[in-house]
């Protein structure tokens, strides 16, 4: 279980597709050997398997990102603690070796004192009964001095020293704060650099895709540009027999098809005569709305007009409803036509599905198995169903 997991967590996109290309490299081999009816039900769960490893793909490489700087900054943290920790116990000691020697001192100084005072004594019990006070006063005078002029410089050289601790342990927090500092300039940097190299695995995506798109546009136009060939090889090769035939026209006459809709059927004097007649009836028509005008009664509510109706037929009487006419009628007709590559036409495919249409355009053009087969297994397969697979 543990080597599954492991091997779960380290597939990646690149992965994926290349187990997708070798799965439709094995289904070209099924094909060729037994027909597109061999996989016909079995692509869709394929495509649908593979699009869901996809997706649990591009979730491992998010959730290994935000657990590298996790654990970066877990490490981060610990080694900040024992840092603070060590120097801790380093003033630590520091503090108790300063309070030793200061304890040492003072007993050195207490017994000082106490021998001083006892040599005070001695000296008053002497004072009394000696003959030569002043001598002796001035004895234990220079070796009092001289004692006091040691304390005072062993007091100085202790200030010393406590004052260079204090300077030294002054450095130590600077350096520390410096490189706490740096510490948090890098740990900003490789967050800006994770950032960056996530935009970067997008945009290698986002191309991958394009570039999937752009050759599947470019194979519809190599295909398109063959059928325009072929087209072309048959016109020139019509033209070609028309040009070898041997029949001749006259340069005087011309030629009609009998089944062309549009060709001539009156001569110049029929039209003449249909132009008179239809301006006769034109006069006729005019007169007869003028004497129904003149019949009609005012307050009618129909009116009747003559609509002359084409091809030379007589006037019909129309009945026409005394309704307004509306200034702005609406636009009828047909709609413009819309391309067939409009962005809106688009259908949002998946990776997956683009690549198993580049592999089996790509077999289609270099295999020996029949055209059919192969179109129809790649409209199969980029048409499968977005039902959920049982697990």
């Amino acid at each position: 279980m543990e080597e599954t997991s492991d091997l779960i967590d380290d597939v990646t996109v690149v992965d994926v597709y290349d187990i997708a290309s070798d799965i439709g490299k094995e289904c070209e081999k099924i094909i060729d050997l037994y027909g597109a009816d061999a996989v016909t039900s079995l692509m869709p769960k394929v495509i649908n398997a593979l699009e869901l490893l996809e997706n649990l793909a591009v979730n491992n490489e998010r959730e290994n990102t935000e657990l590298s700087e996790l654990k970066s900054k877990i490490s981060q943290l610990e080694n900040d603690k024992i840092e603070k920790a060590e120097y801790r116990q380093k003033f630590e000691k520091e503090l108790e070796a300063i309070e030793e020697q200061w304890r040492a001192e003072s007993k050195e100084l207490l017994a000082l004192v106490s021998r001083l005072q006892e040599e005070n004594r001695k000296l008053v019990k002497v004072q009394g009964s000696s003959q030569e006070p002043e001598v002796i006063s001035t004895i234990d005078t220079g070796s009092n001095g001289d004692m006091l002029q040691k304390l005072q410089t062993s007091l100085e050289k202790q200030r010393d020293e406590i004052r260079a601790k204090e300077k030294l342990l002054q450095d130590k927090c600077c350096d520390m704060e410096k490189m706490k500092s740096q510490v948090d300039r890098l740990t900003n940097s490789g967050r800006e650099l994770r950032r960056k190299h996530k935009t970067l695995q997008n945009q290698v995506r986002t191309l991958c895709d394009e570039r999937a798109d752009f050759i599947v546009q470019l194979q519809d136009q190599q295909r398109d540009i063959t059928a325009l060939r072929q087209r072309l090889g048959l016109a020139q090769k019509e033209n070609e027999d028309l040009a070898k035939s041997d029949v001749s026209y006259p340069s005087n006459k011309v030629v009609y098809d009998l089944d062309d809709p549009n060709r001539p059927r009156f001569t110049t004097a029929e039209l003449k005569d249909i132009l008179h007649e239809r301006n006769e009836l034109k006069a006729r028509v005019s007169d007869l709305e003028d004497e129904l005008e003149t019949f009609r009664p005012k307050n009618a509510d129909t009116k009747f007009r003559f609509v002359a109706k084409p091809k030379m037929q007589a006037p019909d009487l129309v009945p026409v409803l005394n309704t307004p006419v509306e200034e702005d009628a609406p636009v009828q007709g047909p709609l413009p036509y819309e391309p067939d590559d409009a962005p809106w036409k688009r259908s949002s495919e998946s990776g997956i599905r683009k690549f198993f249409r580049k592999i089996f355009s790509e077999g289609s053009s270099g295999s020996s198995f029949p055209r059919r087969s192969l179109s129809t297994l790649t409209k199969m397969a980029l048409s499968a169903t977005d039902e959920p697979i049982p697990v």
